[in-house]
């Protein structure tokens, strides 16, 4: 491997989390040459002793992220290796499924890099310079591995704006399709791999989906931020005696009313376009109550510093979801970002509990699917938290 070389400072400016793959621009010394951005770079300690190597951006804050802490080839047998083991520890989520993540950035030692699987589909994003360089590589491992019959990548987002990067939608070799059927237990979903959020679906809230429909039974349901009606669709087929689901995107919900048909569920679900903060605004102000009422919205919370703000959405949101609760309803809420952490989340919860006179049972704790794995050493890994509350009223004394 062509050895560019970065070296960490040393003392404490250097020190680096062990086992994580990020280190900041201010962690480095200054190269002794120019490095060009995305190149793979060997890191090495103030003492000259080997720590790893990765790909380097010095356009960026993070300015490497580490694919491997042994001295190693980076080569295309390392990256058909990294996607096979992934492909391996995923292997028992199948039975229930044909939808998983295959390959998740840095908890599979890939950063930059997500693989979803969808039936014969795989989709890719690529979200770094550094990984973008390793793109023909990636694709062949892809092929070899994870056994799709078609490959498109979404590479979007805001990450490769921050990486100066351009949006690359296309297919790599044979040309498959836009919408592909995805099974979920005993639910079906029609995913957009062209125009839904992300690569089309949220695979991360599989488990709470099923948790969901098993409470279900004869149930009103009020499904928030409901996208292409996951929470929906399993809460009808759980036995709901009414769905009412609410999102902003006429797109979404036309696919949410797409999956209905396909779970012959249109009877029990209710697709209604509107902002979901003033839908239930309206509707607590009206004195419609709810049995269950799902609370999943997109992430507030975009940088920690905007955590005051950000907690400030998720406790009105919350705060007038109980009120909207028949006595003992149940609340099933969500945060899907990594830097509100659980603690400051629950406190939220905690307070519009408070404040709207309830009192909160713990019926389960939720987190991302198995195919998302938590990395203790990357706590960045650790992204989604929720909650399903039974919720009382607090009796004056």
């Amino acid at each position: 491997m062509k050895n560019n070389i970065v070296k960490v400072k040393s003392g404490r400016q250097g020190n680096l989390r062990p086992g994580h793959p990020w280190i900041f621009k201010s962690q480095l010394l200054k190269p002794d040459k120019p490095i060009k951005g995305g190149s793979l770079v060997s890191v090495s300690a103030s003492n000259d002793k080997l720590l790893g190597w990765g790909y380097y951006n010095p356009n960026s804050m993070i300015a490497v992220r580490i694919l491997t802490f042994k001295d190693e080839p980076v080569d295309a047998a390392f990256f058909d290796r990294k996607i096979k083991e992934a492909v391996a520890k995923r292997a028992d989520l199948l039975q229930n499924t044909n939808a998983l993540r295959i390959v998740f950035s840095e908890a599979d030692g890939l950063p930059g890099l997500i693989v979803d699987l969808y039936g014969d589909t795989a989709v890719f994003q690529m979200l770094t310079l550094g990984m973008e360089h390793f793109k023909p590589e990636i694709v062949s491992a892809i092929k070899v591995n994870i056994g799709a019959r078609y490959i498109y990548e979404k590479s979007d987002g805001p990450f490769r704006k921050q990486e100066s990067l351009k949006v690359v939608k296309s297919w790599h070799g044979d040309k498959g399709n836009r919408y592909n059927t995805i099974v979920e237990g005993p639910a079906k979903f029609v995913v957009d791999i062209y125009e839904g959020h992300k690569t089309g679906f949220y695979l991360d809230q599989r488990p709470s989906r099923l948790a969901l429909q098993a409470l279900s039974k004869g149930k009103r349901v009020l499904d928030l931020f409901s996208y292409t009606g996951g929470f929906a669709i399993h809460a009808a087929l759980g036995g709901a005696t009414h769905v009412t689901a609410v999102d902003i995107k006429e797109d979404w919900l036309k696919l949410g009313m797409r999956n209905a048909e396909l779970n012959n569920v249109t009877d029990k679900i209710e697709f209604i376009e509107a902002d979901s903060f003033e839908y239930l605004k309206n509707i607590c102000a009206s004195g419609e109550k709810f049995d269950i009422i799902i609370v999943d919205p997109p992430s507030f919370l975009k940088a920690r510093h905007s955590i005051a703000a950000a907690s400030k959405g998720y406790k009105e949101l919350n705060h007038t979801a109980m009120k909207c609760l028949n006595e003992n309803g149940i609340l099933a809420t969500f945060s899907c970002s990594h830097n509100m952490p659980n603690e400051v989340f629950s406190n939220i919860l905690r307070k519009a509990a408070s404040e709207a006179g309830k009192s909160l049972t713990i019926l389960k704790r939720c987190h991302q699917a198995q195919d998302h794995p938590i990395v203790r050493q990357i706590p960045e890994t650790e992204y989604l938290k929720g909650y399903f509350f039974r919720a009382s009223s607090i009796k004056e004394t």
